[in-house]
């Protein structure tokens, strides 16, 4: 009899458990839904997020290509991940683009986002050199494929000392010529990144050097030995 009993107690305790376990299955299925419904919800959130934070991005590049007057096409790779951007990450290595740079700079012109520096370096704010983003800056920022922020002039001839100077923050200059001058690129400056594609820290100085330019020095030497001869004729006149 008390084995009866003894079974019958085992087998409600069994019945039990069971119970239990398929009811903690049925709530542990629900909470596992509940969570996947919840990360679905957060994925769907966060790429929605993404897109507009592309679409925003690419609007400032697309008002900053604009004002800076920079060509559209893209003749040179692009990281396939970086397709929809407006400016892209240039699918090159450094020593790529110094050889399109030193050639055809105008290629880079899609991928390059000019800049200058900041207001906060230029007054004494902060002490490291910070660049921003400016349509008209002498300097181009652009990212290559190994996620590296290089600094290239920008191309175009030095008509003022106060360019050369600017040029002096971020580039050693090595050689120095009479102004209006071109700007030979002999070492690329890198930056670290502030904000994504807007704002960075001088890393390390590049290096350029600056050569008179060649038409503005043989006019100059024209109208020097045009000054020579006219003196000459003078003199000459003035003799006899």
């Amino acid at each position: 009899m008390e084995a009866d009993k003894l079974v019958e107690s085992v087998k409600f305790l069994l019945r039990s458990v069971r119970d239990l376990s398929d009811r903690f299955v049925e709530s542990n299925k629900g909470i596992s839904n509940t969570f996947e419904s919840v990360y679905d919800d957060i994925r769907t959130v966060q790429e929605q997020l993404d897109e507009v934070k592309l679409a925003v991005d690419n609007a400032i590049d697309e008002q900053l290509l604009s004002s800076a007057g920079n060509q559209t096409n893209k003749e040179l790779p692009v990281k396939d991940d970086d397709q929809r951007h407006r400016i892209p990450t240039l699918n090159m290595p450094l020593e790529g683009l110094l050889d399109v740079y030193r050639n055809s700079p105008a290629l880079l012109q899609p991928f390059a986002r000019p800049c200058s520096i900041s207001g906060k370096t230029l007054s004494g704010e902060i002490s490291e050199i910070e660049l921003e983003i400016f349509a008209q800056g002498t300097t181009w920022v652009i990212e290559t494929q190994d996620g590296e922020w290089v600094l290239v002039p920008r191309p175009g001839m030095l008509q003022r000392q106060k360019q050369v100077e600017g040029l002096g923050r971020l580039f050693e200059i090595s050689v120095d010529g009479v102004l209006p001058a071109e700007v030979e690129l002999l070492k690329a400056g890198t930056a670290t990144v502030i904000e994504h594609g807007r704002r960075w820290y001088l890393k390390h100085k590049g290096e350029v050097g600056i050569q008179a330019d060649p038409l503005q020095r043989s006019i100059e030497n024209r109208l020097l030995r045009l000054e020579q001869k006219l003196e000459a004729f003078e003199q000459s006149t003035t003799i006899n």
